[in-house]
């Protein structure tokens, strides 16, 4: 097996992209990469924000998750213990799964009471 690093100059700002969702009990959570299932196929994507696909505009994938999730309510929430990802099922068969790439900081959850959990909860030990 061999890696191969590419350095290519880049335009794109998926990177500068921060998703913010605020919970009905004053739970927040921040989140750089994540993706929306609806019945079982894929919805739509932060890696699809701004892109056009040949579609006759670029997609708003912020919009797409606003409008899917307002008002819906949530199921479950669950943490992957290995990956730090979290999944967020809510009614309508809609899944949110936010993913932890990195081992560092690029999701937070804050709570009401104050409190909150970072991505990199997995690489504790």
């Amino acid at each position: 097996m061999q890696a191969v690093e590419y350095e290519t100059p880049s335009t794109e700002l998926i990177f500068s992209v921060d998703t913010t969702i605020d919970f009905s009990d004053g739970t927040g959570l921040s989140a750089q990469f994540w993706r929306l299932t609806k019945k079982g196929r894929p919805e739509v994507s932060i890696f699809d924000h701004r892109r056009q696909y040949g579609l006759p505009a670029p997609i708003d994938a912020l919009s797409i998750l606003r409008h899917e999730l307002v008002g819906r309510t949530l199921l479950v929430a669950e943490l992957d213990q290995t990956t730090a990802d979290l999944r967020f099922m809510f009614e309508g068969e809609l899944r949110l799964e936010v993913f932890n790439f990195t081992g560092f900081e690029i999701w937070e959850l804050t709570f009401p009471d104050g409190t909150g959990e970072l991505s990199n909860y997995a690489l504790e030990d």
